[in-house]
């Protein structure tokens, strides 16, 4: 069991679309559900760095805390709280954003953890597909306008 941390999921995508118009739906640390893949609530306790969402896909429930925003950097990072579902401890991700030509926004979704009670990559796949199929929501979510 490793307790250095590990990055078991990392994906990038390009969106057509401002930094100004990707930034407010990625900071709106409780508006989850307006993009994500399966996610079927998200409440929230607190706001700013500190605050816990409460999220629900399907018949699980996770808690997450938001442990960093910045605005002027587009970046935020937050930890899922135990107990979760997956087999590692301390689990952080961190969502940023650049600025890049012709008015395009790449986004980058990372997760790491320490303590895996499995291969870091079986469970990698699963989340990347998940952060996948979420950047399609965030995409549909803006195409809407």
């Amino acid at each position: 069991m490793t307790t250095t941390p590990v990055t078991y999921a990392d994906v990038r995508a390009i969106i057509d679309h401002p930094i100004g118009r990707v930034w407010p739906l990625v900071a709106d640390f409780g508006g989850l559900a307006a993009w994500a893949a399966g996610v079927t609530g998200c409440v929230m306790d607190g706001e700013g760095p500190g605050a816990v969402r409460t999220v629900a896909l399907g018949d699980r429930v996770a808690r997450e805390r938001l442990e960093a925003i910045d605005p002027v950097q587009h970046r935020l990072r937050y930890h899922i709280l135990p107990p979760h579902s997956m087999p590692a401890d301390e689990v952080c991700s961190d969502i940023s954003l650049t600025m890049i030509e012709n008015n395009r926004t790449e986004l980058r979704w990372s997760s790491e953890a320490s303590g895996f009670f499995v291969p870091p990559e079986q469970i990698g796949a699963r989340i990347e597909g998940f952060y996948s199929k979420s950047i399609e929501g965030l995409r549909r979510l803006l195409d809407r306008g």
